[in-house]
């Protein structure tokens, strides 16, 4: 198991304790509309958070779960919301082949992902009460849900791995803005969609957030394949060139 410093276990500690205050509290004070609709969205949200691409030069995975995310923080009630989220997280952390998740490791990355929706979820209360259209809302809320996941991301592989804070979040950001863009569009239109029909037309998320992995998946797995023959392309011009100094 890797070993964190005492600021990464303090931040970590931290972030988590933020996550569980935010589910408790929605827990406690929000109530459940449709009992049926949230199994639904709760079910579809899992089956795309596994759905999930490893990012090129960094350690983490990409989800293709957050159109579904912006929904139910629009759609469900706080307590709905950040439930969904919790479970999410958890389901997210889940490895995809023989690897190990730590217990920390799963309760960090849920902690993340429901203050996100959270975060959502208030920047789309604040932008409706202000009279902004749906699609203006729904794009506030998905800026929210970015930034507050890749910053406390970030956060982490800063403390406890040594890298660059701004650097990380920017080769994130890099990554992901495109992915997050079109979420936001997607939520957007279903958001509409749904004012006049019901939760059952975020199922044409699901074919449309495959398509989108499948891309991804193809255009990261040629990314590394490049960063690896240029890492051996490099070791071995070093090795060559240490090679003439020694004759």
């Amino acid at each position: 198991m890797q070993k964190f410093s005492l600021i990464a276990k303090v931040y970590i500690t931290a972030v988590a304790a933020t996550g569980l205050a935010v589910l408790v509290n929605g827990l406690l004070h929000g109530q459940s509309r449709s009992p049926l609709e949230l199994l639904a969205l709760l079910a579809m949200t899992l089956m795309a958070t596994r759905l999930k691409v490893k990012l090129p030069g960094a350690n983490g995975t990409m989800s293709m779960n957050v159109p579904f995310l912006l929904f139910v923080a629009v759609r469900l009630s706080s307590s709905e919301a950040v439930l969904v989220a919790a479970v999410a997280g958890l389901v997210q952390s889940l490895p995809l082949a023989q690897r190990k998740t730590s217990l920390v490791q799963g309760v960090f990355n849920s902690a993340i992902i429901t203050s996100a929706v959270a975060a959502a979820a208030l920047s789309y209360s604040f932008a409706t009460h202000r009279g902004l259209a749906l699609a203006l809302a729904v794009a506030l809320a998905g800026a929210a849900f970015f930034l507050v996941n890749t910053i406390l991301m970030a956060g982490v592989l800063w403390l406890a791995e040594g890298q660059h804070l701004l650097q990380t979040w920017l080769g994130m950001a890099r990554l992901s803005v495109p992915y997050y863009i079109l979420s936001a569009g997607v939520a957007a239109v279903i958001c509409t969609a749904t004012q006049f029909a019901t939760y059952a037309e975020a199922l044409a998320l699901l074919p449309l957030m495959y398509s989108v992995y499948s891309s991804y998946r193809v255009y990261f797995k040629a990314a590394a394949e490049i960063e690896v023959k240029s890492m051996v392309h490099m070791a071995a011009a070093a090795q060559a060139s240490g090679s003439a100094a020694l004759n």
